[in-house]
């Protein structure tokens, strides 16, 4: 299975959930594949896929926010992991509208862990 991470951070939030990510061992991962744009992400996006893709978007900004709705049509297939910038209604309703599997938010207490915790039961680690 294909995982797709982005995120434009490569230092602080976006280093700390990339670590935590490439820590899951799965035989069901062939890999993870690292996208900092949204021109690469899409470019990605519309190549054939081999299986069924994950992808664990950090929105870190609004503007992040944004740029996945932009491509939204992209995503369809994708089963999403997304990383909300703040609680704001507005911010949570648009991150709902990209229908993720998971929703958590960039000032998690968790450091991830969730994440972790539903990418590894997504990938069917028990």
């Amino acid at each position: 299975m294909n995982l797709i991470f982005y995120s434009r951070d490569t230092e602080g939030v976006g280093e700390q959930l990339r670590c935590v990510i490439e820590a899951i061992e799965s035989p069901a991962l062939d890999g993870v594949e690292i996208h900092r744009t949204i021109d690469s992400l899409s470019r990605r996006l519309r190549q054939p896929s081999s299986g069924p893709s994950m992808a664990v978007l950090l929105a870190a900004s609004k503007e992040d926010l944004m740029e996945f709705l932009s491509i939204h049509d992209l995503l369809d297939s994708v089963r999403i992991i997304l990383v909300l910038p703040d609680r704001k209604d507005d911010t949570v309703a648009k991150g709902h509208s990209l229908r993720p599997r998971f929703l958590t938010y960039v000032d998690s207490d968790s450091d991830f862990l969730d994440v972790a915790a539903v990418l590894s039961k997504m990938l069917g680690n028990t």
